[in-house]
């Protein structure tokens, strides 16, 4: 695969205690490479992440997924106004609360304990700047 990503920034936030030489820093253009990719993926698996953020150039299309207690959820915005929301298709109309943004609390059919697909949606994501085609989102148009 070439090192040429969708994804032209990428931003990662991590639980404290973190030493800074394990930490990807803010990343952009040809600075985010499959060996980023590769590391990112396995600090999400290990629990070491709080946040992501992926933008494309323009930074009209994101991604930002956060972390918390072993619960993830992701969001996605196409061309500034197309907002994809992750659907958990266990639990596809549970409101129960968690607290995984910190912007406040995310009903549990939008997040997930499933760190891997987590994995799975950013890469997609980062190469080809569309939504995982497999699973379940959520549109709407702001």
């Amino acid at each position: 695969m070439s090192n040429k990503f969708f994804a032209n920034s990428l931003f990662v936030s991590y639980i404290k205690g973190i030493p800074s030489n394990e930490r990807i820093p803010y990343l952009q253009g040809e600075s985010l490479t499959q060996e980023i990719v590769n590391r990112l993926t396995d600090q999400i698996l290990s629990g070491i992440v709080c946040s992501v953020q992926l933008d494309d150039e323009t930074k009209e299309n994101s991604l930002v997924a956060d972390f918390r207690e072993g619960w993830s959820t992701v969001y996605i915005v196409k061309g500034c106004e197309n907002y994809y929301e992750f659907v958990n298709d266990q639990f596809p109309t549970c409101e129960t609360q968690l607290n995984i943004t910190g912007d406040g609390p995310t009903p549990q059919k939008h997040a997930t304990e499933d760190l891997q697909l987590m994995a799975e949606i950013m890469i997609h994501f980062m190469q080809t700047g569309m939504v995982y085609p497999d699973c379940t989102w959520e549109h709407t148009i702001h």
